[in-house]
């Protein structure tokens, strides 16, 4: 009965990590940095895949590739990625400066 626990526990953990990495990976092709997604991704796991999908992600208006909201600089074309008209206010919302 135990080792059934620690073998679903295993592949359960297993499962968590590879979701982080592939959160990492996307948020990297997105053009996020891989350290602040590494922790996004590992530690939320599945929450961290769906955060890089969804919540805080949007398209570059010069060649429609998925950027992240906090990008200036689309990585695929290398134009400028205009700041939100409306940026959303809440537990996921993203502050770009724009110097």
């Amino acid at each position: 009965m135990i080792t059934l626990f620690v073998l679903f526990l295993l592949v359960g953990l297993v499962i968590w990590f590879i979701l982080g990495i592939i959160t990492i990976t996307i948020a990297c092709r997105r053009g996020g940095g891989i350290f602040q997604w590494a922790v996004f991704g590992v530690l939320l796991g599945p929450v961290g895949l769906f955060l890089v999908l969804h919540l805080l992600a949007h398209k570059c208006p010069s060649c429609k590739a998925p950027v992240l909201r906090a990008v200036r600089i689309c990585p695929r074309c290398e134009e400028f990625v205009p700041r939100l008209k409306h940026n959303p206010v809440g537990p996921f919302w993203t502050y770009r400066r724009d110097w």
